[in-house]
C-alpha cells in the first residue's frame, strides 16, 4: 500500500511540474566609467514586489516574475538611480538585462534607458515564438486558434491544428501551468475556451522542447492568464462582418449583405480587492 501511495504522489508530482508560469531576470549592475562590479546594489522590478541585491561580482538574479513588460530600477549609494524600460519578461525563459550606472557626486536626475531584447538567445534550445497580450491586440484574430495558426510550422485543417505534420491530439495545451488538453478526442484541442483578451502571453513550441513538457509529442501550447491589476480598467472589443458575393446563380442570395450576420463581443473588468493582495479579473 506505501509502494502504491508514492507512486500516485510521483504521478501527480509529474502533472503540477508540466510547465511553469513565471520568468527570471539576471544581469549585472556595474559603474559606467570604470566597468567595476557594483556590491550590494538594489535592483527592484517596479509594480510587482519583488527585487535582489547584487553579489561580489555585481550579479543579481529576480525569479518567480508573472511574464509582462517591467520597469527596471537599480538603486546604490553615491550613484544616480538609473531605470530601465520595457523590460520583458516571458513564461519559462531568463531574460538577460545588464545595467550601467552613473557616479553622482551631487544629487542629479534618475537616468532612464530603453531596454532591448537579444537578437540571438542563446540558452534556447527549442523553436517556440511567444506572442504577448499587446501583440494579440493587433491581430485581426477572435479566437485563440487563430493566433497559433499565425506562427510558423502550424497549419490548420478541418478545425484541427498540426504541428509540424504532427496529429492534432499530440499538441498539448497548457493555462497557466495546469495541463488541459482534451485526451478524449481524435481531433485534440483544449477542454478551456479563453478568450483573446485574458491573455498575459501565449508561447507555441514546435520542435526540440524540454523534458519538462514530456507528454508532448509534437508541439506545445502554454498560455498565461493576465493577472488582476492594481487599478480598476475596463475593456470592449467587437468585430462584426458578412461574406459577400455577387454569384447569385451559383448560391440563392449570396449577394444579401448583413453588415451584423457575423459578429464577436469581447468585453474584460479588472481591479483590486486588497491592493497589492487580491483582486479580479473577468472576461
Amino acid at each position: 500500500m506505501k509502494k502504491f501511495a508514492v507512486v500516485l504522489v510521483l504521478l501527480f508530482s509529474a502533472q503540477l511540474l508540466l510547465a511553469g508560469t513565471t520568468g527570471k531576470i539576471v544581469g549585472t549592475v556595474k559603474d559606467q566609467k570604470t566597468g567595476e562590479a557594483l556590491i550590494g546594489a538594489d535592483v527592484v522590478l517596479e509594480g510587482t514586489g519583488l527585487g535582489s541585491s547584487t553579489d561580489q561580482d555585481g550579479y543579481f538574479a529576480i525569479i518567480n516574475v508573472p511574464p509582462g513588460t517591467y520597469r527596471l530600477t537599480v538603486f546604490y549609494v553615491g550613484y544616480a538611480s538609473t531605470t530601465v524600460e520595457n523590460v520583458r519578461i516571458s513564461v519559462d525563459r531568463t531574460t538577460t538585462q545588464h545595467v550601467t550606472v552613473l557616479p553622482a557626486t551631487v544629487e542629479g536626475q534618475e537616468v532612464v534607458v530603453e531596454a532591448n531584447r537579444a537578437a540571438i538567445e542563446i540558452d534556447r534550445t527549442h523553436s517556440a515564438a511567444i506572442v504577448s497580450s499587446e501583440t494579440v491586440d493587433l491581430m485581426p484574430v477572435t479566437e485563440i486558434s487563430e493566433v497559433i495558426e499565425l506562427q510558423a510550422g502550424v497549419v490548420s485543417s478541418g478545425g484541427e491544428l498540426h504541428f509540424r505534420g504532427g496529429r492534432a491530439r499530440e499538441v498539448t495545451y497548457i493555462v497557466d501551468g495546469i495541463p488541459v488538453s482534451n485526451a478524449f478526442s481524435q481531433s485534440g484541442g483544449s477542454n478551456v475556451t479563453i478568450e483573446t483578451n485574458m491573455i498575459e502571453e501565449l508561447e507555441v513550441i514546435s520542435g526540440t522542447f524540454n523534458a519538462e513538457y514530456g507528454q508532448a509529442q509534437s508541439g506545445v501550447v502554454n498560455i498565461v492568464t493576465k493577472k488582476p491589476a492594481n487599478k480598476f480598467s475596463g475593456n470592449v472589443q467587437t468585430y462584426a462582418g458578412e461574406w459577400l458575393s455577387g454569384h447569385d446563380e451559383i448560391y440563392l442570395g449570396v449577394s444579401d449583405f448583413n453588415p451584423t450576420a457575423e459578429k464577436d463581443i469581447q468585453f474584460s473588468l479588472t481591479g483590486p480587492i486588497v491592493r497589492d493582495k487580491l483582486g479580479f479579473f473577468i472576461s
